[in-house]
């Protein structure tokens, strides 16, 4: 089972974070700690990192941008906000989620400086995200509910359609005032509703501000609810952020690269004996073949030579199986036994010549007469001459005998007869 490890940056001071760890179920798993990235890093190990920054620092809004396509949608993401927008677009950065039923786009804004600083953070501690939300995303949409975050210096409220809205504690009550007004009244619109339920979470610190921001709205709403989070705000923002995530900030330029850069320190020994290997296999094989075709050209030159020898008449040898059939056929002498013989014994010899190993071997002449063939061969020393023998005879069938080998500088001229067993 995965495991997060979820951090979050202070709105107060940057280089101080808390983080949790949690399972992909968004069950805490760890107790929260506070410190710096650092440390934060050594609590990572293992584990996937999710980083929330403060909402005060990012715009959430919705498009209804009819385009289809990530690269297409971001780069008209910032012409399509444009008149919204006070500050320069090329200082911001776009990203977007899944559209909502109704088709509009979920959107984040936030300045290029801030995401770099952020990420230079993190970096420098060795932590690499694989998700960046504004902290808002984490807390969850409930049906005909508004959702309170209520810290110590801060009030989130996240609407049932996902809007969000965020004042400093001081103006919290006006804040929840505009919003109360806001919305439609009885009457107004037959397919709102006339009235919400209010749900509340509350650190201990922010406990007394939560009840005194719920108690006008009492007689105006369907229902108010606190709920006390006795471990602070991070563990319930980590379990929603893992199970439900908002719009990831990491898109586009800040996207995360690829991890195979980071495994392959570890497999690299590994993928080079694995391509040793490859390059060995390969040119055995390769050595294999050509030894192969080699013996198979020695194989071939010997049978041309017997040919040519047998029939001197010939002077081009394509099919030498079939030229010889057509040329015994023409003898007209003899039984087709005996063309089968000097057939076989043909074949035996060039299996022998190719046998010897000896690419200087060469077939000078073949006599065939009466179920006995002399040749005359040309070989690079004695061995080799006697290995010729000894494979024509190794079949059984035939009776090889070498009746003369001669030095003749560098080589050896040997005659050999052969004739079937019992001839």
């Amino acid at each position: 089972m995965a495991e997060f490890l979820v951090l979050r940056f202070s709105d107060r001071a940057a280089e101080t974070v808390e983080w949790v760890t949690v399972d992909q179920t968004g069950a805490l798993i760890g107790e929260p700690a506070t410190g710096d990235p650092i440390a934060a890093a050594a609590a990572a190990l293992g584990h996937k990192v999710i980083a929330l920054v403060p909402s005060t620092s990012v715009l959430r809004t919705t498009a209804d941008i009819p385009i289809r396509g990530t690269s297409k949608l971001l780069q008209a993401l910032p012409y399509a906000m444009e008149e919204q927008l006070a500050a320069d677009v090329e200082e911001l950065h776009f990203a977007f989620g899944k559209r909502d039923a109704a088709g509009r786009l979920p959107v984040a804004v936030v300045q290029r400086l801030a995401m770099e600083a952020w990420l230079e953070l993190l970096a420098a501690a060795g932590l690499e995200p694989v998700a960046l939300y504004a902290d808002s995303d984490a807390i969850s949409i409930v049906p005909n509910t508004t959702t309170l975050f209520v810290e110590a210096d801060l009030l989130t409220l996240r609407d049932a359609d996902g809007s969000v809205l965020i004042a400093d504690i001081e103006g919290a009550d006006t804040l929840l005032r505009l919003w109360l007004n806001a919305r439609p009244a009885a009457g107004d619109n037959d397919d709102a509703p006339t009235q919400i339920n209010v749900l509340a979470y509350a650190v201990p610190a922010a406990q007394t501000q939560a009840d005194a921001l719920l108690a006008p709205l009492a007689s105006r709403v369907a229902s108010t609810d606190v709920r006390l989070l006795a471990d602070g705000a991070l563990p319930r923002l980590a379990a929603q952020i893992v199970v439900a995530p908002g719009v990831n900030l990491l898109q586009g330029r800040y996207a995360p690269r690829s991890s195979l850069a980071a495994y392959w320190p570890v497999w690299r020994v590994a993928a080079i004996l694995l391509v040793c290997l490859g390059i060995t296999l390969i040119g055995a094989k390769i050595l294999e073949i050509t030894s192969l075709n080699r013996q198979v050209a020695t194989l071939d030159t010997a049978i041309e030579q017997g040919i040519r020898y047998t029939f001197p008449e010939v002077r081009e040898v394509r099919d030498a199986r079939a030229l010889l059939k057509s040329k015994l056929r023409g003898l007209g002498s003899g039984s087709g036994g005996g063309n089968t013989e000097f057939l076989d014994t043909l074949r035996a010899v060039a299996t022998a010549v190719a046998a010897s190993g000896a690419n200087q071997t060469k077939v000078e002449t073949i006599n065939y007469r009466k179920g006995i063939m002399e040749l005359r061969v040309t070989t690079p020393n004695v061995e080799s001459l006697d290995t010729i023998q000894k494979a024509i005879s190794k079949g059984g069938s035939l009776q090889a005998e070498i009746q003369s080998a001669n030095p003749e500088g560098d080589e050896v001229r040997g005659r050999i007869q052969i004739k079937g067993r019992g001839a």
